[in-house]
């Protein structure tokens, strides 16, 4: 099955959510050249640089069933301004010019969406290991307080020890294929969440959560990935 798999922690240190932003960019790839793809965005970076408060992060896909997607550009923008800024320098600065033609002969695009936050915590600046979690939810009224209450036990017992959030995926996305919403917890290194994948029986919280919400979400996947490198 098909899935976008990327990771969804972004760079946001506050998780005061308007119609404003901040929000996600995501760029998907396929590529058999890694090192080729960080130095071309290396020379974007210098050559262009971001608008302000605009982060990226390229993360690699690790475990994402048959999606081709092997790394992905977390782009994140601050508010709607910075968007408008960042998609009008891709045109005025000459160095996008170059990255394409580096890109262009080493990778494929796969995918491109927006998505936005609901809810999160912990700092995703201080992981390198991600796991998401993809649903399609009918009832996002009634799925995002349950999420809340499941966090509450998870972001301290151990299961989901450092960041986590919900998004929302917006243009750009196939609910039938990729959900409508995607979770994600974040760990420091990958020792770490091997712990927690050893957890055979699921908790009291999240069996709780399944109650709740298997009539009116459906699990499209499960993936993880890490991260690359960061451009602040």
């Amino acid at each position: 099955m098909k899935k976008i798999t990327f990771l969804i922690a972004i760079l946001f240190t506050s998780h005061s959510f308007t119609a404003d932003g901040p929000f996600l960019g995501l760029f998907g790839i396929k590529t058999e050249n890694p090192a080729g793809v960080v130095a071309a965005s290396d020379a974007l970076r210098e050559d262009c640089g971001t608008p302000e408060g605009v982060t990226t992060t390229l993360v690699a896909e690790a475990l994402n069933g048959s999606d081709p997607t092997t790394h992905t550009y977390l782009v994140g923008f601050p508010n709607n301004a910075a968007y408008v800024e960042w998609n009008n320098q891709i045109a005025s600065c000459a160095g996008w010019a170059k990255y394409f033609e580096a890109m262009n002969p080493i990778s494929d695009q796969t995918v491109q969406a927006l998505a936005f936050p609901l809810a999160g915590g912990g700092d995703a600046s201080k992981d390198t290991v991600f796991v998401n979690f993809f649903a399609n939810v009918s009832r996002p009224d009634k799925f995002l307080p349950a999420y809340n209450d499941l966090m509450e036990v998870a972001s301290t017992d151990g299961t989901c020890p450092s960041s986590w959030g919900l998004f929302a995926f917006g243009p750009g996305v196939t609910p039938d294929e990729y959900g409508t919403h995607v979770a994600y917890c974040g760990y420091p290194d990958l020792a770490t969440y091997m712990e927690v994948a050893q957890i055979r029986v699921p908790s009291k919280a999240f069996q709780r959560f399944l109650r709740k919400t298997f009539r009116i979400s459906e699990n499209k996947g499960v993936t993880s990935n890490a991260v690359v490198k960061r451009y602040e």
